[in-house]
Formats: C-alpha cells, structure tokens, sequence
C-alpha cells in the first residue's frame, strides 16, 4: 500500500513521487519498536468526527500490534501533525509511517499532506518517514460500504434505526424465548431513556436496555400488586413530554389483551406521537413450543382467542366464551383461575367432554411444563398436579399432534392423562355416542416427579 498499486487495492491517482521515500510492499513491514504510526484526520468542528479519528488510531494500534501510535489533525483539531510526530520522537520513534485516515486523495493527500510533513521532518533530520496511500478505492473500503449499504437497506423504510425523543414506542417482548423478539424491538431498547415494563417480561430482555436508562415496573401481578392504568398512561404522556425516548414494553403482543389499545389511545390524545411493535403472541408461540398446531387440515379450520378473566372482576366472561365455543380451537389467555368453570361451561355448551385440552406453563422457557387432558378432566388434573399461572390454555383436536410434533428440548414436564375421542357405533337409530374399545387410546401418563426438574 506504499507506492504503487497492491493487490488488495483497486487502481487509483497515480502514486506519490519517490522522494517521499515509499515502500512498494506493506506485508513486508517491520513492526519495528522504533517505528511509529501517525493516523492524520483532516479535522472538524463536530467533536464526534474527531473522536472517530482518534478512536481508529487507537483501534489500529490494537489490532497491528503497534505500541507507538498517535492521532493527529490536518486543520482545526488538535493535536497537529507536528505536535503528533513530535509525541511519536519522545516517545522514542526513528521512523515514522504517516496514514492519511479518509483523507481526499486529490489536494490533501497528494499536496497539503506531504508539504507539511516534509517541512516537519527537517527539523527532525535523524528521523525519517513514510507516507502511505490513501485508503480511497481500497478493495476493503469497497465490501464495508457495500456491507453498510445492505444493513440499512434490511432496515423497514418506514422506521427510524434509533428511538425517537419525544416519542412513545409500545413493543412486544413476545411469549418468553428472547430469540423471539423482533430486531425493532431490540433497537428500540437498545437506544430508548425510560422503559416502562410488564411483570411476564423476561429479565434477559431487560439486559439490552442501556445502564444509564430509567426502568419502570408497571406490571400486574394476579391478587398482587397493580400498577393502576391511568398511572401508566401518565408516566408514558408525561416522559414522552419532557422529551424521552419511551419504550413500553410487555409480554407478547401489545395489541392482543396487552391494553396496548388503551395505552395507543391516551398517547394520541394528548398529542404524542407513538408507534406500535408488533411481538409474538403468547397464543401462537407458546402452542408452538408446545407442539401444537394450531390449525391443520384435518382437525381445525377456525381459531379463537378469548381472555379468561374479564377486566376489573377477574372472572371469565362467560360470553365471549358462549361465542367462540363452536371454533375448532380455542385459545384462552389468563384463564388458569377459571378453568374448572371454562370446561364445564364448554361442555354445557355442548361441547364433547373428551375434547383434549392442554395448559402450557411458562411457555417457550427452559422450564416449560405441560399438562394434557379433557375437558372432562383437565381441572382436577392442573389442580392435583398444582400447576399455577402463567399458563396457556389450548383446546381443541390439534392437541393431540402433540405427542408426534412435540420438539422443544427445554420442556421438562408433561403431566396429565389424554384419551381419544370415542368413535361413534354405527347405529343410524341410536342418538348417543358409545366408545368403541378397538379405537380407543390408552392413557398417557408420565411420572410427576419430573416437575421439579
């Protein structure tokens, strides 16, 4: 890179005259301890494109293994070119290479540069120097912008990299997993002042919240602790206010029984601009880790989702429940508390009392535990194996895939008891369901020891 055109390099100006004393091979450059390295920026007002400077010198020295090094300024910035080969010559240099870090390779390079050098080496007439080329179209130069091109690009156009002051972003963590939030989520948080945070949040997540950021608990915890909701709408209005980047973060997807709703709507009324990030849905992701389709061919063709404790009362809406209760599978959120009154009214409803039924405990985590059985079953099953929230309930045919798709390795308990349903005799005159013994499943049963794994 001294002289000339290297292999590494794609053909540019024409080299630096000979009088400067040019290397025509920089592999072959001893790292001698007498030589020293000057990393020459042209020099700014903006005090972060000079600390850029010098934290390339430093960098530079780390990685070639050059223990004198120094940082130097063309114009503006200081320490000068004379002042950084004059440090260089105390600090014991007899030779030093001068790089010209991003400097144009037209006037600076090949004029203002190597003028002023030349001039400060003869005061220094024991001391020599070299010069290198000017990175312009170095081959490496070119696959980094080509590499910073492609990472802005992967960027949504519609969203800023960074979070914006003034603004309030409600995000999803998703179900548990942290290799299941989104990458806008991690940015956020990662560039976010204040971050207001649910108690289902997994504390890993919390990690790439920067130290210097406030974070809020506001979660609510079942019989327990309840950070009222105006209170969390003001201190979103009232950091977004005073200028704070705000993330409110909560477990799964804020638009789906997260109140992000409500939260989307105080912010629009009090004139603060928001965005919305979508997560993944403890509904889906949490069924998923569990082995359970949620829709298949030939078991269910419509899906719904239902909140198992109804808002302010905590008992299960009854009627959304009567709603949904014809859907091939149906998903029910908070509802472990009512389960016993869920299934009964579901098979009130005429659904089958050997409609298989699993409840997914700390789905997507390394503890994920499982319990299978029917709706005839399932709420002496939870209760005597002492499974307590956060659960997932699914019910539906899909459960029984489980037991062939099942392939999360984290999952340390399956407990519970699941039988088929009963086939039909084939008696055109007859009005009730009889079990034929031939197709009937046998239970399935795994010891409950392994729940304290």
């Amino acid at each position: 890179m001294f002289g000339g055109t290297s292999e590494n390099e794609v053909p540019g100006p024409a080299p630096l005259t000979a009088t400067l004393n040019f290397s025509a091979e920089t592999r072959d450059f001893p790292n001698h301890p007498e030589t020293g390295i000057l990393i020459v920026g042209h020099g700014s007002r903006r005090a972060e494109a000079n600390e850029d400077v010098r934290t390339a010198a430093r960098r530079i020295g780390e990685r070639g293994g050059f223990a004198l090094i120094e940082a130097a300024f063309l114009e503006i910035e200081r320490p000068t070119i004379a002042e950084g080969f004059g440090r260089l010559i105390e600090r014991g240099a007899r030779e030093i290479i001068i790089h010209p870090y991003f400097l144009s390779p037209g006037r600076h390079t090949r004029g203002d540069l190597p003028r002023e050098v030349s001039q400060i080496a003869a005061v220094h007439p024991d001391v020599s120097y070299r010069i290198t080329e000017p990175l312009s179209a170095h081959r490496l130069v070119i696959e980094a912008s080509i590499e910073r091109i492609h990472e802005t690009g992967a960027t949504s156009a519609g969203n800023r990299v960074e979070a914006e002051r003034g603004k309030a972003y409600l995000v999803g963590a998703g179900p548990g997993d942290v290799g299941l939030l989104t990458l806008r989520a991690r940015e956020l948080l990662e560039s976010c002042d204040c971050v207001l945070y649910d108690h289902l949040v997994n504390p890993e997540i919390l990690r790439l919240v920067r130290p210097e950021s406030d974070r809020i608990a506001v979660g609510k915890v079942g019989g327990g602790r309840c950070t009222p909701q105006s209170q969390i709408n003001q201190i979103l209005i009232d950091r977004a206010r005073a200028g704070s980047r705000v993330v409110r973060l909560k477990g799964g997807d804020p638009f789906l029984f997260g109140r992000g709703g409500e939260e989307a709507e105080a912010l629009h009324e009090a004139g603060i601009p928001f965005e919305v990030v979508p997560g993944v849905t403890s509904a889906v992701g949490v069924a998923a880790y569990a082995g359970i389709p949620l829709t298949h061919r030939d078991y269910s063709s419509s899906l719904a989702v239902v909140t198992g404790a109804h808002a302010g009362r905590g008992a299960f809406n009854s009627h959304a429940l009567s709603a949904v209760a014809r859907a091939d599978t149906i998903i029910v959120l908070m509802g472990l508390a009512n389960l016993r009154a869920i299934a009964a009214q579901l098979i009130a409803l005429h659904n089958s009392p050997h409609t298989p039924v699993a409840v997914i405990r700390w789905g997507t985590y390394r503890t994920q535990q499982t319990v299978i059985g029917t709706l005839a079953s399932i709420a002496d099953t939870v209760e005597r194996t002492g499974l307590r929230a956060p659960a997932v309930i699914v019910i539906g045919e899909v459960v029984r895939l489980r037991e062939r798709l099942r392939w999360f390795a984290g999952e340390k308990t399956v407990i519970g008891e699941f039988e088929a349903a009963p086939t039909a005799v084939d008696d055109p005159s007859s009005s009730t369901v009889a079990v034929d013994p031939e197709t009937a499943f046998d239970f399935i049963r795994e010891e409950r020891a392994a729940i304290s794994a």
